[in-house]
């Protein structure tokens, strides 16, 4: 029997869905070890952006 994985739910600029597996397919947010590094990436710049802004 084939088991079975969730995809990401991520969509590029052209509506395609991303057709990796979920890291945690129970999560509320279904994104693979890709899009969660990238959000991970995005959300530090935007916290480095934030402490920046507070020291001035």
């Amino acid at each position: 029997m084939a088991s079975s994985y969730v995809t990401c739910r991520v969509l590029s600029g052209r509506g395609v869905q991303c057709t990796a597996e979920a890291v945690d397919p129970n999560a509320e947010l279904k994104i693979c070890v890709r899009h969660l590094a990238e959000a991970q990436r995005l959300i530090h710049e935007a916290f480095r952006r934030a402490q920046e802004g507070d020291s001035s």
